[in-house]
Protein backbone atom coordinates (compact mmCIF):
# COMPACT_ATOMS: atom_id res chain seq x y z
CA UNK A 1 0.00 0.00 0.00
CA UNK A 2 1.39 3.64 -0.72
CA UNK A 3 2.04 5.92 1.59
CA UNK A 4 1.16 8.86 -1.11
CA UNK A 5 -2.26 9.94 -1.65
CA UNK A 6 -1.26 13.18 -3.71
CA UNK A 7 0.84 13.45 -7.13
CA UNK A 8 1.98 16.97 -7.72
CA UNK A 9 3.86 17.31 -11.56
CA UNK A 10 5.11 19.87 -13.28
CA UNK A 11 3.94 20.06 -17.00
CA UNK A 12 6.87 20.88 -19.42
CA UNK A 13 9.90 18.94 -19.24
CA UNK A 14 8.04 16.75 -16.97
CA UNK A 15 4.83 15.32 -17.60
CA UNK A 16 5.05 16.30 -21.53
CA UNK A 17 7.42 15.24 -23.82
CA UNK A 18 9.64 17.58 -26.58
CA UNK A 19 6.44 17.60 -28.57
CA UNK A 20 3.97 18.03 -25.88
CA UNK A 21 2.72 14.63 -25.57
CA UNK A 22 1.38 12.16 -22.76
CA UNK A 23 3.05 8.93 -23.30
CA UNK A 24 1.02 5.97 -23.30
CA UNK A 25 3.01 4.55 -20.10
CA UNK A 26 2.24 7.33 -18.64
CA UNK A 27 -1.27 8.25 -19.07
CA UNK A 28 -1.87 4.47 -17.83
CA UNK A 29 0.28 4.56 -14.74
CA UNK A 30 -1.08 7.75 -13.89
CA UNK A 31 -4.71 6.06 -14.44
CA UNK A 32 -3.96 3.21 -12.05
CA UNK A 33 -2.90 5.34 -9.38
CA UNK A 34 -6.28 6.85 -8.61
CA UNK A 35 -7.88 3.96 -9.77
CA UNK A 36 -6.39 1.12 -8.15
CA UNK A 37 -5.02 3.04 -5.09
CA UNK A 38 -7.27 6.08 -4.96
CA UNK A 39 -4.34 8.77 -5.38
CA UNK A 40 -4.91 12.22 -6.61
CA UNK A 41 -3.00 13.76 -9.12
CA UNK A 42 -2.50 17.50 -9.51
CA UNK A 43 -0.55 19.35 -12.50
CA UNK A 44 1.22 22.30 -10.96
CA UNK A 45 2.50 24.64 -14.01
CA UNK A 46 3.64 28.02 -14.70
CA UNK A 47 1.37 27.87 -17.55
CA UNK A 48 -1.52 30.18 -17.91
CA UNK A 49 -4.97 28.42 -17.06
CA UNK A 50 -6.36 28.54 -20.79
CA UNK A 51 -3.21 26.66 -21.52
CA UNK A 52 -2.95 23.73 -19.66
CA UNK A 53 -6.35 23.30 -19.27
CA UNK A 54 -6.60 20.80 -22.37
CA UNK A 55 -3.42 19.20 -21.14
CA UNK A 56 -5.35 18.45 -17.87
CA UNK A 57 -8.35 17.39 -19.27
CA UNK A 58 -6.27 15.01 -21.77
CA UNK A 59 -4.72 13.49 -18.95
CA UNK A 60 -7.79 12.64 -17.25
CA UNK A 61 -6.76 14.84 -14.51
CA UNK A 62 -9.65 16.22 -12.45
CA UNK A 63 -7.91 17.75 -9.41
CA UNK A 64 -8.06 22.03 -9.33
CA UNK A 65 -5.58 23.16 -11.28
CA UNK A 66 -2.60 24.85 -9.84
CA UNK A 67 -1.73 27.68 -12.88
CA UNK A 68 1.08 30.45 -12.85
CA UNK A 69 3.52 28.84 -10.43
CA UNK A 70 0.96 28.54 -7.89
CA UNK A 71 -0.57 31.99 -8.11
CA UNK A 72 -3.92 30.94 -9.53
CA UNK A 73 -5.84 27.95 -9.17
CA UNK A 74 -8.90 26.88 -10.63
CA UNK A 75 -11.33 24.00 -11.00
CA UNK A 76 -10.93 22.10 -14.54
CA UNK A 77 -14.06 21.72 -15.39
CA UNK A 78 -16.15 24.44 -14.35
CA UNK A 79 -13.39 27.26 -14.06
CA UNK A 80 -14.28 28.41 -10.82
CA UNK A 81 -11.55 30.16 -8.85
CA UNK A 82 -10.11 28.69 -5.78
CA UNK A 83 -7.54 30.44 -4.98
CA UNK A 84 -5.63 33.51 -6.31
CA UNK A 85 -2.55 35.48 -5.24
CA UNK A 86 -1.54 38.28 -7.30
CA UNK A 87 1.12 40.62 -6.94
CA UNK A 88 0.00 44.48 -5.82
CA UNK A 89 0.48 46.81 -8.46
CA UNK A 90 2.70 49.31 -7.37
CA UNK A 91 5.19 46.78 -6.42
CA UNK A 92 4.23 45.02 -9.95
CA UNK A 93 4.57 48.67 -11.74
CA UNK A 94 8.10 49.04 -9.87
CA UNK A 95 9.63 45.94 -11.09
CA UNK A 96 8.20 46.56 -14.52
CA UNK A 97 10.28 49.98 -14.33
CA UNK A 98 12.88 48.33 -13.22
CA UNK A 99 13.33 45.29 -15.90
CA UNK A 100 12.66 47.60 -18.60
CA UNK A 101 15.82 49.93 -17.35
CA UNK A 102 17.74 47.11 -17.71
CA UNK A 103 16.70 46.52 -20.85
CA UNK A 104 14.14 43.35 -20.33
CA UNK A 105 11.79 42.05 -22.42
CA UNK A 106 9.02 42.33 -20.11
CA UNK A 107 4.97 41.04 -19.94
CA UNK A 108 2.46 41.09 -17.45
CA UNK A 109 -0.41 38.71 -16.80
CA UNK A 110 -4.16 39.41 -15.27
CA UNK A 111 -7.55 38.39 -15.59
CA UNK A 112 -8.16 35.77 -13.13
CA UNK A 113 -11.78 35.19 -14.08
CA UNK A 114 -11.49 34.60 -17.58
CA UNK A 115 -9.04 32.92 -20.11
CA UNK A 116 -5.52 34.93 -19.22
CA UNK A 117 -4.40 38.09 -20.58
CA UNK A 118 -1.39 39.34 -21.84
CA UNK A 119 -0.06 42.59 -21.81
CA UNK A 120 2.64 43.89 -23.62
CA UNK A 121 4.00 46.69 -25.19
CA UNK A 122 6.76 45.39 -27.58
CA UNK A 123 9.17 42.77 -27.42
CA UNK A 124 12.93 43.23 -29.22
CA UNK A 125 13.16 41.34 -32.77
CA UNK A 126 15.75 39.08 -31.52
CA UNK A 127 13.74 37.41 -28.42
CA UNK A 128 12.48 34.73 -30.84
CA UNK A 129 10.93 32.56 -27.78
CA UNK A 130 8.80 35.33 -26.59
CA UNK A 131 7.38 36.63 -29.77
CA UNK A 132 6.89 33.33 -30.51
CA UNK A 133 4.75 32.56 -27.36
CA UNK A 134 2.75 36.06 -27.83
CA UNK A 135 1.68 34.60 -31.56
CA UNK A 136 0.59 31.56 -30.54
CA UNK A 137 -1.09 33.47 -27.50
CA UNK A 138 -2.48 36.33 -30.16
CA UNK A 139 -6.14 35.44 -29.05
CA UNK A 140 -4.82 36.74 -25.55
CA UNK A 141 -2.21 39.45 -26.04
CA UNK A 142 -3.41 42.86 -25.02
CA UNK A 143 -0.66 45.20 -26.86
CA UNK A 144 -0.42 48.54 -24.81
CA UNK A 145 1.47 51.42 -25.70
CA UNK A 146 2.93 51.43 -21.92
CA UNK A 147 2.74 48.65 -19.78
CA UNK A 148 3.58 50.37 -16.86
CA UNK A 149 0.55 52.64 -16.94
CA UNK A 150 -1.66 49.57 -18.19
CA UNK A 151 -0.82 48.29 -14.82
CA UNK A 152 -3.59 49.66 -12.93
CA UNK A 153 -4.75 46.80 -10.62
CA UNK A 154 -3.17 43.85 -8.39
CA UNK A 155 -2.37 41.39 -11.50
CA UNK A 156 -1.24 37.71 -11.45
CA UNK A 157 2.87 38.27 -12.54
CA UNK A 158 5.24 39.86 -14.29
CA UNK A 159 7.53 37.68 -16.55
CA UNK A 160 11.26 38.78 -17.98
CA UNK A 161 12.44 36.84 -20.74
CA UNK A 162 15.44 36.29 -22.12
CA UNK A 163 19.38 35.08 -22.26
CA UNK A 164 20.53 32.90 -19.47
CA UNK A 165 23.24 35.33 -18.86
CA UNK A 166 21.36 38.83 -18.98
CA UNK A 167 18.44 36.66 -16.89
CA UNK A 168 20.95 35.69 -14.22
CA UNK A 169 22.27 39.64 -13.85
CA UNK A 170 18.77 40.79 -13.75
CA UNK A 171 17.83 38.32 -11.56
CA UNK A 172 20.90 39.22 -9.39
CA UNK A 173 20.19 42.99 -9.53
CA UNK A 174 16.29 42.11 -8.66
CA UNK A 175 17.04 40.63 -5.05
CA UNK A 176 17.63 43.84 -3.07
CA UNK A 177 14.31 44.80 -4.28
CA UNK A 178 12.19 41.28 -3.53
CA UNK A 179 12.01 40.37 0.46
CA UNK A 180 8.69 40.70 1.61
CA UNK A 181 7.41 42.46 -1.79
CA UNK A 182 7.94 39.89 -4.62
CA UNK A 183 8.68 36.11 -5.20
CA UNK A 184 11.28 35.19 -8.00
CA UNK A 185 10.95 32.22 -9.83
CA UNK A 186 13.47 30.66 -12.46
CA UNK A 187 12.70 28.29 -15.37
CA UNK A 188 16.24 28.25 -17.82
CA UNK A 189 16.29 26.20 -20.70
CA UNK A 190 20.30 26.40 -21.26
CA UNK A 191 20.04 24.44 -24.60
CA UNK A 192 18.10 27.26 -25.98
CA UNK A 193 19.73 30.10 -24.46
CA UNK A 194 16.51 30.82 -22.55
CA UNK A 195 15.35 31.98 -18.97
CA UNK A 196 12.27 33.26 -17.50
CA UNK A 197 11.88 35.03 -14.84
CA UNK A 198 8.42 35.15 -13.32
CA UNK A 199 7.95 37.39 -10.42
CA UNK A 200 4.67 37.04 -7.99
CA UNK A 201 3.25 37.72 -4.75
CA UNK A 202 5.78 36.97 -2.19
CA UNK A 203 3.99 34.08 -0.25
CA UNK A 204 3.03 32.42 -3.35
CA UNK A 205 4.69 29.28 -5.35
CA UNK A 206 4.04 26.07 -6.57
CA UNK A 207 4.46 24.83 -3.45
CA UNK A 208 2.06 26.63 -1.71
CA UNK A 209 0.01 25.80 -4.35
CA UNK A 210 0.17 22.23 -3.88
CA UNK A 211 0.04 22.61 0.03
CA UNK A 212 -3.25 24.44 -0.77
CA UNK A 213 -4.43 21.65 -2.94
CA UNK A 214 -3.32 18.71 -0.35
CA UNK A 215 -5.32 20.53 2.54
CA UNK A 216 -8.64 20.53 0.66
CA UNK A 217 -8.45 16.78 0.05
CA UNK A 218 -7.47 16.27 3.83
CA UNK A 219 -3.92 15.00 2.62
CA UNK A 220 -0.90 15.29 4.92
CA UNK A 221 2.66 16.67 3.80
CA UNK A 222 4.48 13.25 3.76
CA UNK A 223 1.63 12.34 1.72
CA UNK A 224 2.73 14.25 -1.12
CA UNK A 225 4.75 13.00 -3.79
CA UNK A 226 6.18 15.59 -6.35
CA UNK A 227 7.86 15.48 -9.47
CA UNK A 228 9.54 18.28 -11.46
CA UNK A 229 12.40 19.23 -13.80
CA UNK A 230 13.20 23.10 -12.88
CA UNK A 231 14.06 26.31 -10.59
CA UNK A 232 10.55 27.36 -10.41
CA UNK A 233 9.35 23.49 -8.99
CA UNK A 234 11.99 23.48 -6.07
CA UNK A 235 9.63 25.19 -3.60
CA UNK A 236 6.93 22.22 -4.54
CA UNK A 237 9.70 19.34 -4.12
CA UNK A 238 11.26 20.44 -0.79
CA UNK A 239 7.49 21.03 0.37
CA UNK A 240 6.38 17.78 -0.64
CA UNK A 241 7.48 14.61 1.38
CA UNK A 242 9.30 13.14 -1.62
CA UNK A 243 10.62 15.16 -4.77
CA UNK A 244 12.04 13.78 -7.35
CA UNK A 245 13.44 15.32 -10.10
CA UNK A 246 13.40 14.47 -14.00
CA UNK A 247 16.98 12.84 -15.98
CA UNK A 248 16.52 15.68 -18.33
CA UNK A 249 16.58 18.65 -15.66
CA UNK A 250 19.28 21.20 -15.91
CA UNK A 251 22.67 20.27 -14.30
CA UNK A 252 22.03 22.53 -11.00
CA UNK A 253 19.06 20.68 -10.71
CA UNK A 254 20.63 17.73 -9.76
CA UNK A 255 22.71 18.37 -7.15
CA UNK A 256 19.75 19.48 -4.63
CA UNK A 257 19.71 15.91 -3.29
CA UNK A 258 16.54 14.66 -4.52
CA UNK A 259 15.61 11.37 -6.21
CA UNK A 260 16.18 11.10 -9.82
CA UNK A 261 13.83 9.60 -12.51
CA UNK A 262 14.30 9.15 -16.44
CA UNK A 263 14.18 11.63 -18.66
CA UNK A 264 10.98 12.85 -20.31
CA UNK A 265 11.53 11.14 -23.21
CA UNK A 266 11.83 8.04 -21.10
CA UNK A 267 8.74 7.76 -19.66
CA UNK A 268 9.91 9.27 -16.04
CA UNK A 269 7.30 10.38 -14.46
CA UNK A 270 5.71 7.05 -15.25
CA UNK A 271 8.44 5.26 -13.93
CA UNK A 272 8.32 7.34 -10.59
CA UNK A 273 4.44 6.25 -10.25
CA UNK A 274 5.12 2.53 -10.60
CA UNK A 275 7.80 2.99 -8.42
CA UNK A 276 6.60 4.89 -5.60
CA UNK A 277 2.35 3.95 -5.69
CA UNK A 278 2.22 1.30 -7.72
CA UNK A 279 5.03 -0.61 -5.80
CA UNK A 280 6.41 -2.11 -9.08
CA UNK A 281 10.15 -1.94 -8.65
Amino acid sequence: MTRFKLVAVDLDGTLLTPNSKITDRTRRAMARAEREHGVRIVIATGRRFHSARPVARDAGVNTPLITHNGALIKDIETAEVHSYTPIDFDTARELIAFGKSFGADTIALDDPLGDGRILTDGVSEKNVSLRHYLEINRTYVLEVENLNHAVAAPITQVMFCGGVEPMQRLADALEPMLPDRARLLRTSYPKNDMTILDLMHPECSKGTGVAFVAARYGIAREEVLAIGDNHNDLDMLHWAGKGIVMGNSEGEMLTHGFEVTSANTEDGVAIAIEKHILNEW
